[in-house]
């Protein structure tokens, strides 16, 4: 099943709680024990600010102790999201002071010793962190198998994002589809596929280059950074048939 397919489901999700129980269950399905996802809908909002999204299956104690003191404050996971648009592997190195030592021993206790962090950052100025983690020992092992897992997680994680507009901003009216030309629909159409540039440009017999260009103009109709957030945002426009 392709990518695309295994996750179009969180578009059509009618209820908070059925899109949140989807996404535990993908994150199992990916080998993930533990889940958790917060956006803030404004990305100079203090970090006490109330999230538009928070959702997670960590434990509620561990839940309950971060909130009260503010861990959010220490936690370098969230402080990277802020900052980067990269993912981050969780390492004992990156909790380098000793309130985040401290804060990583007590995360641990609760089964949350390894994962790997995706910062969210919207097209409307939203920011988040998505976090997918299991209680496996962190080292080479766990590295590898994120590295094996990111490009199906970013694709996720876009999915999250996208199918959680419909929740952050229900009132909001539906954006009108972009006019695209003949070519920018082909290259639409073969990325959805999983068609990489190299393999689009052989099927439309034109250059790489070209290919690129085409894409550079659909993320500036579609007010995103990567092809993948163009791809699920014209789904959910119903531009792309699953």
């Amino acid at each position: 099943m392709m990518i695309i397919e295994r996750y179009t489901d969180l578009m059509n999700c009618n209820s908070v709680a059925a899109w949140r129980d989807m996404i535990f269950r993908f994150s199992s399905d990916l080998g993930y024990e533990k889940t958790l996802l917060a956006i803030l809908p404004d990305p100079h909002a203090p970090v006490e600010a109330e999230f538009a999204v928070l959702h997670s299956n960590y434990s509620a104690e561990w839940r309950n102790k971060y909130d009260d003191q503010r861990l959010q404050h220490v936690d370098p996971t969230f402080q990277h999201c802020r900052n980067k648009s990269i993912p981050l592997i969780w390492s004992p190195e990156i909790f380098s002071d000793k309130p985040q030592k401290e804060m990583y021993e007590e995360a641990s206790s609760h089964g949350l010793r390894s994962g790997v962090t995706l910062p969210i950052h919207g097209h409307n100025g939203e920011l988040g962190t998505l976090c997918f983690v299991n209680d496996t020992a962190p080292g080479k092992s766990f590295q590898q198998a994120v590295y094996r897992s990111l490009p199906e997680l970013s694709y996720f994680r876009d999915f999250i994002f996208e199918s959680s507009l419909q929740f952050i901003q229900p009132q909001n009216v539906p954006e009108n589809p972009p006019p695209l030309t003949r070519c920018e629909r082909e290259c639409l159409k073969w990325c959805s596929a999983g068609k990489s540039s190299s393999d689009i440009a052989e099927i439309l017999k034109c250059s790489a280059a070209a290919v690129n260009f085409h894409f550079a103009n659909l993320r500036r109709k579609f007010n995103v950074s990567t092809r993948h957030q163009v791809v699920v945002k014209a789904l959910r426009m119903g531009l792309i048939d699953p």
